[in-house]
């Protein structure tokens, strides 16, 4: 499998286990500690705090008429042997195919046992969801 195949992959399972809804193994695909950069302040969280975020955030998603999350990986490369940078498209479709919001993120993933996420940069989340007057 190539360095993209596998990227592409992970992120694959990744937004299967948003689609359904299962906090906790969304939460294994992330390092024990996963750090989050943002406009207000840079922050981490230890995993079992990041699953009980899982659940919110997928709650929160369910309120806004997510029916279901589509990611496409725009772009991967591998800074470092075994870390790696990603840009992944998401776009949350509601009842219809309707498109909910829409968004970039990127992150840096470190492969140990297998790719994991450290690091994310959501600013184009919070800012699709502060443009539909969503309360974060």
């Amino acid at each position: 499998m190539t360095f993209h195949d596998e990227i592409a992959a992970f992120f694959a399972e990744y937004v299967d286990a948003f689609a359904r809804e299962d906090a906790e193994a969304l939460s294994l695909l992330w390092d024990e500690v996963g750090l989050f950069p943002s406009p207000a302040g840079n922050f981490s969280m230890p995993r079992e705090q990041f699953r009980e975020h899982c659940v919110t955030l997928m709650g929160f998603y369910r309120q806004q008429g997510v029916v279901r999350p589509v990611g496409t990986v725009l772009s991967a490369s591998e800074l470092f042997p075994g870390v790696a940078e990603a840009r992944v498209a998401y776009r949350m479709m509601g009842v219809g195919d309707e498109i909910v919001a829409e968004w970039e993120h990127v992150y840096i993933l470190r492969h140990t046992d297998r790719w994991r996420v450290s690091l994310t940069i959501a600013d184009g989340e919070m800012a699709a969801w502060t443009a539909r007057g969503a309360q974060l």
